[in-house]
């Protein structure tokens, strides 16, 4: 019987059923639901004013409102008083009694129960401007001389950003550089505590070590992966029902980039955390252990983001194609900026070659580590050991 399923089928099962992965996968799904709910709760509609406008002047500031609240975002609704000598008076009744918000006398004056929003004060003054100043120049120009026929000179413009992806390409960076991080210390972390419980000797009495790696490393990533959909799946529904994100063109592509990468960055972290984990003796020395990682992790994240950024840079191209860089670099420039048809395969090889290299090198350092109790080892004397 292959001893692979199961590795897999015992990791799976006991890191489901921890306390800690529910509550961890009870507070993410919080935090993502609250992110996308509050700013939805906050996002109030924008009020309607009502506003009355009396005297000669009444007719010309309606138009000049029509034509000026949509370029402020300021919604009103005009109202006419009749123009009588009562006009004035009851335009301020309309008023006081809050069947307008503000009354426009002869366009000269405002009249307001309080303080005018900054918005309205601004609709209003531009308005009253405009139709004195169309009165100062004459309402119509009789005759308008034809145009002269300009020389053109057409400039080759560079291919515009695919600025509408930033969004969903800065969120799969931070998805793949919490993947990483949050997995890769359960790995090392679970390789830790069957070193210290000498469960791996009784594991190891049946399986290679090379079995016993693949296993953790793939049971872990399933677990990573039913967090990710079950945290996921709830908040695209709520975000997509309430109307707070819109889905461009290029989604589809940039979700299963996402995916690609995010299983790609996991593989090649996961067997050197895990030789992190073995070559340590205590809890209190991973943080030691993969301090090298983590800074090494840290540095891309801010890399991607200045990709996300300026996706078409030279330096951006250059750190997509770094091995250990690759995977959370090359997603922005894919989704927002423009690549060679050859330059993301290019780096998937160059990324799956590296994996096959580090996985090689974890499970001698894992087998030589995972042997070895007592005081944390090096790497060098864990390969040794494996070696021997």
């Amino acid at each position: 019987m292959n001893p692979l399923p199961l590795v897999t089928r015992r990791e799976v099962t006991e890191r489901l059923r921890a306390k800690s992965f529910l509550i961890s996968t009870g507070i993410y799904l919080l935090v993502a639901l609250a992110a996308v709910v509050i700013p939805h709760l906050g996002d109030d509609k924008k009020a309607i004013y009502g506003v009355g406008l009396t005297g000669p002047d009444a007719p010309a500031l309606e138009r000049a409102l029509g034509q000026l609240a949509p370029a402020l975002g300021v919604n009103v609704r005009v109202q006419r008083v009749p123009d009588d000598a009562l006009a004035d008076a009851l335009a301020t009744e309309a008023v006081r009694n809050h069947r307008l918000t503000v009354a426009l006398v002869d366009g000269n004056q405002i009249v307001a129960r309080g303080d005018v929003p900054d918005s309205l004060r601004l609709l209003l003054s531009t308005a009253v401007y405009q139709v004195r100043l169309a009165r100062q120049l004459g309402a119509e120009v009789s005759a308008v001389p034809s145009p002269e026929e300009l020389p053109e000179q057409r400039l080759t413009e560079a291919k515009p950003l695919r600025t509408k992806n930033r969004p969903l390409a800065y969120a799969g960076v931070i998805i793949i550089y919490l993947l990483l991080l949050t997995y890769g210390f359960t790995v090392a972390n679970g390789v830790l505590e069957e070193k210290s419980s000498r469960v791996s000797e009784v594991l190891l009495g049946a399986l290679r070590p090379s079995q016993l790696l693949a296993g953790k490393v793939v049971g872990i990533g399933c677990v990573a992966l039913v967090q990710l959909l079950a945290v996921g799946l709830p908040t695209a529904g709520v975000a997509l029902a309430l109307g707070s994100f819109h889905v461009p063109s290029g989604t589809p592509l940039t979700l299963a980039s996402v995916i690609l990468w995010a299983l790609l960055g996991y593989g090649l972290y996961s067997c050197v955390f895990a030789a992190a984990g073995a070559a340590a003796s205590r809890p209190e020395d991973i943080g030691n252990a993969t301090a090298p990682i983590t800074i090494l992790i840290a540095v891309t994240y801010f890399a991607a983001i200045a990709c996300t950024q300026s996706p078409d840079t030279q330096l951006a191209r250059i750190v997509s194609f770094i091995p250990f860089m690759a995977p959370m670099t090359m997603l922005p420039r894919a989704a927002v900026g423009h690549v060679a048809w050859w330059e993301v395969p290019l780096s998937v090889a160059i990324v799956l070659g590296t994996t096959y290299a580090t996985t090689r090198l974890g499970a001698r350092v894992y087998e030589g580590g995972i042997r070895r109790p007592g005081p944390r080892l090096k790497w060098r004397d864990a390969w040794k050991s494996a070696a021997a």
